[in-house]
């Protein structure tokens, strides 16, 4: 996926791929069959969801990221 300004930009989102956050619709690229997915280009701040969990979309994991380094500074 390119980013763009910072924000990954998202194909069309494969099916079933919601946002358990914000219930937006994505494209996890590990799903869609990429070798990278888009969300790899950000910093690791915590666990990858466990399988049926669902992973956040662009705008909710770089939010939670943002939290979690605030709280660790």
């Amino acid at each position: 996926m390119a980013m763009a300004n910072g924000n990954a930009a998202s194909a069309s989102p494969v099916e079933g791929d919601t946002c358990p956050r914000c219930g937006a619709s994505f494209s996890c690229g590990m799903r869609a069959g990429d070798k990278v997915c888009w969300c790899a280009a950000y910093p690791p701040a915590f666990a990858v969801p466990d399988a049926g969990a669902g992973c956040f979309c662009p705008t909710c994991l770089a939010e939670l990221i943002a939290q979690a380094q605030a709280i660790q500074q």
